[in-house]
């Protein structure tokens, strides 16, 4: 009699307590499977196959030096025409953005970003879908800008 009591009890509490996470859940999951549909079905128009182990190793040598990198990718941002600029404008985490005018980045911030820049370049090596990349973009950015 008690233990049916305290399903009666305990069951909607249950319910009620469970569905925002249930929500929240859902929601972040359609969420991901919305950003890898759109991001996989985009046309780089670039080699976007994701990084091999040595590619990745020479852009993280080319990271840890400032005065190169820096360099490195003044020249790849001067490269870049409008539509480029935009689309990395638009895919490019927000602590990255700064990347986009090396001329203003100075050492100090140049060390605080350096580690995200080296975990961002890391979803260049995983494979995701249609033979590119897990992050097409850092594929790309390894390769042109900082190889």
């Amino acid at each position: 009699m008690i233990k049916r009591l305290f399903k009666f009890v305990l069951w909607p509490v249950k319910k009620i307590v469970l569905l925002p996470f249930k929500f929240l859940l859902y929601t972040l999951l359609i969420f991901v499977i919305l950003i890898l549909f759109f991001q996989y079905r985009a046309d780089y128009e670039v080699d976007t196959s994701p990084l091999s182990k040595i590619e990745y190793e020479n852009c993280i040598e080319v990271i840890d030096s400032y005065e190169i990198t820096l360099n490195l990718l003044s020249e790849y941002v001067d490269e870049l025409d409008s539509v480029q600029r935009k689309f990395l404008e638009e895919r490019l985490p927000d602590n990255l953005q700064v990347l986009l005018e090396p001329q203003k980045l100075d050492p100090d911030e140049f060390e605080n970003i350096k580690g995200s820049l080296k975990t961002y370049l890391q979803g260049g090596r995983l494979p995701g879908f249609n033979g590119k990349a897990l992050l097409p973009q850092a594929a790309s950015l390894c390769r042109t800008g900082l190889g």
